[in-house]
């Protein structure tokens, strides 16, 4: 542990076969980034960010994003995704000072981190690094690479009222395999079924909708970044049936979850039209 609150944070390396934009993502912890192969475009507010293979960014945490992930041939898309807790950025630009913090949180690059930035990146992705440091060693190697980033122009923007919906998204997330029902979800919360419903209902949308949204976005996740069977990501995600599994994938995503692993399918794009003139238009 960093301390009694943060856990030492855990590396993802996404592997991506085929080419998919994938709409209305949402991370529950921010995320730097390096792209190490082929291209990532992540939209937010009608505006693209463009990560070029080698290239450094920040994707903010319960800010729905479209993220485009274009593998160049014969490579895959790849990109090495380390976590890291929001209060540890809150600190490192409180110690900074003079940083300008965007009042929103939006996708940032950092293109031009210098190599000591790199080096420290790698280093805190490397599995048993910051594990085996004192917690206060740990901490402190982390607000030093969020130091870099912000120096970079990757500075994670404030954070925003919480929504009643992030609350039970991080929820679900916590065991996306259990039977979650609306009233299990209301006894964690210690409220009605009826006041559940109010709120999600003021924030327009639903209990059923969530469960199923953050349970594809686990089930992206496990596609992307374990070589997992199907059969078996469908059991973390809480489907007995694989090709239900799949159908919900597809009708959430719009492709079949083995072409986002091997990229045998002509790209479509997924879960709603992304304009002309964003991260179409750049990728093009």
């Amino acid at each position: 542990m960093l301390d009694d609150v943060f856990p030492v944070p855990a590396r993802a390396l996404i592997r991506q076969g085929g080419r998919a934009c994938f709409y209305r993502l949402v991370n529950t912890i921010p995320l730097l980034i390096q792209v190490q192969s082929g291209t990532k475009i992540v939209m937010a507010d009608d505006k693209a960010l463009r990560i070029e293979a080698g290239a450094y960014g920040l994707l903010p945490d319960y800010r729905p994003l479209t993220m485009e992930n274009i593998p160049k041939a014969p490579q895959k898309y790849q990109t090495l995704a380390l976590p890291v807790p929001r209060p540890l950025f809150e600190e490192a630009y409180i110690r900074m000072g003079s940083i300008a913090v965007p009042s929103r949180p939006v996708p940032a690059g950092a293109p031009d981190l210098p190599e000591e930035a790199a080096a420290l990146f790698d280093y805190c992705c490397q599995p048993g690094n910051l594990a085996r440091l004192p917690g206060a060693i740990a901490k402190a190697r982390l607000i030093e690479l969020i130091t870099w980033f912000a120096l970079g122009g990757a500075v994670l923007g404030q954070c925003q009222s919480p929504r009643f919906e992030d609350r039970l998204r991080q929820m679900i997330e916590s065991d996306t395999a259990f039977d979650w029902t609306l009233g299990h979800a209301a006894r964690s919360f210690n409220m009605s079924e009826a006041t559940l419903r109010r709120k999600l209902a003021a924030e327009s949308t639903g209990f059923s909708e969530i469960l199923s949204d953050t349970r594809m976005n686990r089930a992206l996740g496990l596609i992307q970044t374990t070589t997992l069977p199907m059969a078996q990501v469908a059991l973390e995600v809480g489907y007995d049936s694989p090709s239900q599994f799949a159908a919900r994938f597809k009708d959430r995503f719009g492709v079949n979850p083995r072409h986002v692993r091997g990229g045998s399918e002509r790209f479509e794009r997924i879960g709603a039209e992304v304009e002309r003139s964003g991260a179409d238009a750049l990728a093009q």
